[in-house]
């Protein structure tokens, strides 16, 4: 049986996930979203939904002309 592993924000060092003694890296939703937010607009329009938001993860969206949340 495969032992859980803990996910730990490579950019801040936040917890995203504790499951286990084991450590891996990954990305918190607040960084992945401050990222994303730098990224040049004529990028982010061609790859954004119809609805004009760019999908992270988790059901979390950006609305790239308002830079926010949705």
């Amino acid at each position: 049986m495969a032992e859980s592993v803990s996910i730990v924000c490579a950019w801040c060092t936040s917890m995203v996930s504790s499951r286990g003694a084991q450590v891996s890296h990954g990305i918190c939703a607040d960084c992945a979203m401050e990222f994303i937010k730098k990224l040049p607009k004529d990028y982010l329009r061609s790859i954004a939904e119809p609805d004009g938001t760019v999908n992270l993860f988790s059901d979390q969206r950006l609305d790239i002309e308002t830079g926010l949340p949705v």
